[in-house]
């Protein structure tokens, strides 16, 4: 079975910080997954495995998309799959986004990015790709670090505290916007024995 590629790129608004959010949050749920797809007409089977970037051209917000496909090489299923999926994702980050917290925000001049180790990579901190420094993996091989003290920022314990921390730039400042953790399971609390 043949294995290929298919890169595809989405503009979106990024005029205000909770359209920039949208789109990274968009990133974040893309970025990494991997579908197995079966299609009826024609009737054939592939896999596929996305990786995204990011950058920034004016007030457009541009999500690059790279699928790696192992299956025949129909570009445009393969790209019709992408659409019906990022329509159901930028439905989920919309959810998101009416969910998030709003931690503040920070000058961007206090705020410097460094490569940080495999170790030091933190999966629930989304920065921008555009910001990464120089020999950085994108998009977790940096982090923002607070300017003269080093203190990694946001701190571990606020990345511990939410779902998904990132980094929106506004302006001249970064906001630090929160999504919520994923919902505990209520099953052992719907599972305990009721009095007769």
């Amino acid at each position: 079975m043949s294995t290929w590629e298919e890169t595809m790129a989405l503009d979106l608004n990024a005029q205000s910080p909770e359209e920039m959010l949208l789109g990274l949050l968009l990133k974040d749920l893309l970025h990494g997954g991997a579908y197995d797809v079966d299609v009826d007409d024609p009737q054939i089977s592939f896999s596929v495995d996305y990786v995204c970037g990011d950058e920034l051209e004016g007030d457009v917000y541009r999500l690059l998309i790279s699928a790696e496909v192992e299956g025949p090489q129909e570009h445009d299923i393969v790209r019709q799959f992408t659409e019906e999926l990022l329509d159901e994702l930028v439905e989920e980050a919309g959810q998101l986004v009416e969910a998030a917290e709003d931690l503040g925000e920070i000058e961007m001049g206090d705020i410097e990015m460094r490569p940080v180790p495999e170790n030091d990579e933190r999966w629930d901190l989304i920065i921008p790709d555009w910001l990464a420094p120089d020999n950085a993996e994108v998009p977790f091989g940096f982090r923002s670090f607070k300017v003269g003290s080093g203190e990694a920022w946001p701190a571990d314990q606020i990345l511990d505290a939410h779902g998904r921390v990132l980094l929106v730039p506004s302006g001249n400042v970064f906001r630090v916007i929160a999504t919520p953790l994923p919902e505990p399971d209520q099953t052992e609390e719907e599972n305990e024995p009721q009095d007769s």
